[in-house]
C-alpha cells in the first residue's frame, strides 16, 4: 500500500467488504517507516502518501473501515531499519529486494542488539498513541533470532545459569541433521519473550485494549522445515499473545509447512492466524514453480482442511515496485493492476465467506 491514496483505500475496504472479510493489518513499520513518526531513529522518506499527510490518510482508513464492520490492525516490524538513521551495526545490511528491486539500505538487528528493546517499545507506544482506535497491534521481529559473536557470550551466561550446554557444545555450525540447535531457539525465544513482554506492559498501561499478535518465524526449504519458535516457552511467557504462522509457497513441503505453522502451535495452545500467499510476488525463484491461480487453490483447501483462527492474505494489489509485491511481477503474471490481481484472489477464495473470522 506503499503508494496508495485515499480512493485506493476505499476501494480496497469496498472490495473486503463485499467478499465478507473483517480485517485489515496495515503494516506502517517495515522496510521502511510508513508514517509519520517524531522518533529520530526512524526513517522518513519523501513522497509517502501517508507521511505528507501526516498520519490522516491511515486515520480516515480507519474511519472507512469501521463503516463497513472492518477491523484495522495497526502492524510494525522492529527489527528492521535504515542503518544511517538507527546506528549501530547490524548483522545484514540489504539494498534491493528478491528479483534486484532497489531499496534505501536497511539493516536486520538482532534481539541483543543495544536498545533494540527499548526502541521497539517506543514505537509501539507511538503507534497506539497516533492510532488508538486500531483493533490490534502486530509485530514481527524478523531475523532477530540470528546467532552473531556479540551474542555468543549473552548465551553462554544465560546457559550456564540454565544447565544448558556451552555455544561450543552446540556445535558450529549447528548440526546438520537437526538443522538448529534447540538450546539456541530456547534463548532466542527468552530474548523474543522479554520484548514482546515489555511492549505489552508499555501498551497496556497507556491504556490500549486491543488485541496482540505477533508472527512465529518458520522456514521451508528444500532441505527440510524449521520453526524458529520454542511454542510451549511462548506461550507460558507471552500467553494474552495470539500467534501468526505463514506459508507461502505451496510447491514446497505443503503439509508439513501447515503442521508447523498451524497444527503444532495449536497443540501448544495457541490461538493461531495464517498469512498465505495472496497477491505476494516476493519469491527466490521467478517464475515461481506453479502459477499463483494454483497457489490460491491449494491455500483455499489447506485453510478449510487444517482451519486456523484466522488469515490475513498478503498483500492487497500494489501501484508501484513495492517490497512485497512488485507491480512488473504481477503485469508478468497477466494482471493489469494491482486491482485486478487482488480482485482475482478474493474471487478465487469466495467458498472461505461468511467464516466468522
Amino acid at each position: 500500500m506503499e503508494a496508495y491514496d485515499r480512493d485506493d483505500y476505499e476501494r480496497l475496504l469496498d472490495d473486503m467488504a463485499e467478499a465478507g472479510m473483517n480485517s485489515l493489518v496495515v503494516v506502517v513499520k517495515w522496510i521502511t517507516t510508513g508514517y509519520r513518526s517524531k522518533l529520530p531513529f526512524l526513517d522518513q522518506l519523501p513522497g509517502n502518501a501517508m507521511i505528507e499527510s501526516d498520519n490522516e490518510l491511515l486515520r480516515t482508513t480507519i474511519i472507512m473501515a469501521r463503516e463497513r464492520g472492518i477491523r484495522v490492525w495497526i502492524g510494525a516490524v522492529v527489527s528492521l531499519y535504515v542503518v544511517e538513521r538507527f546506528g549501530g551495526t547490524p548483522y545484514a545490511i540489504h539494498d534491493s529486494f528478491p528479483g534486484g528491486f532497489p531499496c534505501v539500505p536497511f539493516g536486520i538487528y538482532d534481539a541483543d542488539h543495544p536498545e533494540f528493546t527499548e526502541r521497539a517499545v517506543l514505537i509501539c507506544e507511538e503507534l497506539i498513541s497516533l492510532f488508538p482506535d486500531v483493533s490490534g497491534l502486530m509485530v514481527e521481529l524478523e531475523g532477530c533470532g540470528q546467532e552473531t559473536p556479540d551474542r555468543i557470550p549473552l548465551y553462554e551466561s544465560w546457559a550456564a545459569e540454565r544447565g544448558k550446554r556451552s555455544f561450543n557444545e552446540l556445535g558450529h555450525p549447528f548440526n546438520p541433521r537437526c538443522f538448529d540447535a534447540p538450546e539456541w531457539r530456547d534463548y532466542t525465544t527468552y530474548r523474543r519473550t522479554e520484548v514482546l513482554r515489555a511492549i505489552e506492559s508499555a501498551v497496556r498501561e497507556h491504556g490500549f485494549t486491543g488485541e496482540l499478535a505477533t508472527i512465529f518465524e518458520s522456514s521451508a526449504t528444500q532441505s527440510g522445515i524449521t520453526m524458529e519458535v520454542n511454542l510451549a516457552m511462548m506461550r507460558e511467557q507471552c500467553p494474552n499473545w495470539s500467534g501468526i504462522g505463514y506459508e507461502h509457497d505451496k510447491w514446497n513441503h505443503r503439509y508439513g509447512s501447515m503442521d508447523v505453522n498451524v497444527e503444532s502451535p495449536r497443540e501448544f495452545g495457541h490461538r493461531i492466524s495464517l498469512i498465505p500467499r495472496g497477491v505476494m510476488t516476493w519469491c527466490d525463484v521467478w517464475p515461481m514453480p506453479i502459477s499463483i491461480q494454483e497457489n490460491w487453490r491449494r491455500d483455499v483447501e489447506d485453510i478449510e482442511l487444517f482451519r486456523p483462527d484466522g488469515a490475513w492474505w498478503f498483500g492487497t494489489g500494489t501501484r508501484n515496485e513495492g517490497a512485497g509485491t512488485a507491480l512488473s511481477r504481477l503485469r508478468d503474471l497477466g494482471f493489469s493492476s494491482g486491482e485486478e490481481a487482488r480482485r482475482a484472489l478474493l474471487n478465487a477464495t469466495r467458498s472461505l465467506r461468511g467464516r466468522s473470522r
